[in-house]
């Protein structure tokens, strides 16, 4: 009896194929809306766009307060080129919202949505290891951050194809704020799997989640308002996302000053998105870390 359950828990495929399966029809429906949406929503903001002719897009960012050109944080020269018409899409609320809730919900569901529905009990008795209880839902997390960002840029790309205003553009040219943009996902899908893994309430973990964005999210506004207190923006992990900054300038450098006069060059876009995949990891690591030692409380 000792050497059949030993079997059973060294070969645990069909297992894991089922919580595959799980993880996937969880979040598939969330999935397929979000990833149309955006697709559509990319499509249809070329076309608007269109509508609205450079020099007037032009006149509209000059005409901007002196606050809210500091906090755009970018050039406005570049910005009013249709190339910085289009980068906007990247930092629309319709695409951080539709991102948001795909990091949240998904995050959140790792371990505090189990233990509130009363199922998690039921999976740690199954014969699979507690990390990949958490892994299985990551990489499916992960996977559907890469199928959101490459919607909006799917729909960019059409929209290029089917609006002769933007014709001259290339679709290639949006890639560097369209990788920027999964990484910023997969960054808070990590904090919200932490705040996930350290609590039994889904919605408090909801709460807190879209609560560090937000605080996060003035942080970095505050740092490029306020000159005297610039450093704050470099207190948040949004000051690695900054897709227009990339699509603008792609092959912008950062020096990493190193001892005397010896420095790092780094490619701006690489730096940005490896700051964004670190803090995600690290993210996950801590997750792992206290689902692993914590005790799960039965749900009430």
């Amino acid at each position: 009896m000792e050497e059949a359950d030993r079997v059973v828990f060294q070969n645990p495929p069909p297992m894991n194929w089922a919580l595959w399966k799980r993880a996937l029809g969880d979040g598939h429906r969330q999935l397929i809306v979000s990833c149309l949406l955006l697709f559509l929503f990319g499509w249809m903001f070329v076309w608007w766009m269109s509508m609205l002719s450079g020099a007037k897009w032009g006149k509209l960012l000059h005409l901007m307060p002196k606050v809210i050109k500091d906090a755009i944080g970018e050039d406005i020269v570049q910005l009013a080129t249709p190339t910085g018409q289009l980068s906007v899409l990247y930092v629309h609320l319709i695409v951080i919202l539709l991102c948001l809730g795909w990091a949240v919900g998904r995050g959140s569901n790792m371990v505090s949505g189990e233990i509130a529905r009363g199922t998690m009990e039921h999976l740690l008795a199954l014969p699979v290891r507690r990390l990949t209880i958490l892994l299985i839902p990551v990489c499916v997390a992960t996977a559907g951050a890469a199928l959101l960002a490459l919607a909006v840029w799917m729909g960019v790309a059409l929209g290029l194809r089917t609006v002769s205003e933007f014709a001259e553009l290339s679709a290639w040219s949006f890639l560097p704020g369209t990788v920027n943009l999964f990484f910023m996902v997969f960054c808070l899908i990590g904090v919200a799997t932490l705040f996930s893994a350290c609590d039994h309430d889904r919605w408090r973990v909801i709460w807190r989640t879209c609560g560090f964005y937000v605080v996060s999210l003035i942080i970095k506004m505050v740092g490029r308002i306020w000159e005297t207190g610039s450093w704050l923006q470099y207190c948040t992990f949004l000051a690695a996302y900054d897709p227009q900054k990339l699509i603008l300038n792609p092959g912008q450098t950062w020096s990493l000053p190193l001892w005397g006069d010896a420095s790092l060059t780094l490619v701006l876009a690489w730096w940005y998105n490896l700051v964004l995949a670190v803090l995600g990891l690290l993210a996950f690591t801590a997750a792992a870390v206290v689902f692993l030692r914590r005790d799960i409380p039965v749900s009430r």
